[in-house]
């Protein structure tokens, strides 16, 4: 058994994420995948990304030697913003360029998964590329153009935990790249509508946030400092997400 009690420090971080990566390329090559530095990525549908991306945690916030597994789907135009993207394809993208997101743990319905380096390459790798093969890959084979993202990406929510609030708008701008400005402009109408339901909601009813007694929240002019353990009221919201619509609208020239 490994000693769980090993110093973070006495692993080769380096080298273990190395061992796990190649593993798990190894295993995926085959199924189109290519490597380029912690990122594993292949286009479907010519130019839609699904990606596999390994994420190391960060000594300054006590996660040295833990790994994290981040998943993606990119179309282009949700990522840029606009119905005929201009910008030449790259080689491959980054998981934060993604607009389907989530990470390996979530995706399985459970909790997102830190792997503990202590615990081995060769134990790690098998747990993510079971994770890969039962639960990723399927998804992935699905979600593999734009009209099947159009059909079922709300079938996979768990896929979907980072962005899943810009569904409409996403899907606004995968109908306005096919060619379907009507179907585009009804949507994205609908969001801009429950963004501004939104802020109006915030702006009369505010949001409950919890404070512990002494603790002091400055939020949209409000300075409370909570008198005892319980939720306080916090009203006002930004703006800015409904001018950046605004703009958008414009941009798309669907307005």
């Amino acid at each position: 058994m490994f000693n769980f009690f090993k110093k973070a420090q006495d692993i080769d971080v380096t080298q273990t994420v190395d061992e796990i990566e190649a593993a798990v390329y190894a295993y995926i090559k085959p199924l189109g995948f290519r490597k380029y530095g912690r990122t594993l990525h292949r286009f479907v549908s010519e130019d839609i990304s699904q990606v596999i991306h390994f994420q190391s945690g960060m000594p300054t916030q006590g996660m040295g030697g833990m790994l994290c597994v981040n998943i993606g789907i990119r179309v282009p135009e949700c990522d840029e913003r606009s119905f005929q993207p201009q910008t030449g394809k790259k080689k491959y993208y980054r998981e934060y360029q993604c607009n389907i997101r989530s990470r390996l743990g979530t995706v399985s319905g459970k909790r997102e998964t830190w792997f503990d380096l202590r615990a081995g390459a060769e134990k790690i790798s098998k747990s993510i590329i079971t994770e890969i093969e039962e639960i990723v890959i399927p998804v992935f084979d699905i979600l593999n153009s734009r009209d099947a993202i159009l059909a079922h990406r709300r079938e996979y929510p768990l896929f979907d935990s980072l962005n899943c609030r810009l569904i409409l708008l996403e899907e606004c701008m995968i109908f306005g790249h096919l060619g379907n400005t009507e179907k585009a402009k009804e949507l994205f109408e609908i969001y801009y509508r429950s963004a501004v339901d939104k802020y109006n909601d915030l702006m009369k009813n505010g949001r409950k946030e919890y404070l512990k007694k002494g603790e002091r929240v400055v939020y949209m002019g409000q300075d409370i400092t909570a008198e005892k353990d319980g939720y306080v009221t916090l009203y006002g919201a930004s703006h800015g997400h409904i001018d950046y619509l605004d703009e958008l609208a414009v941009q798309l020239g669907i307005r």
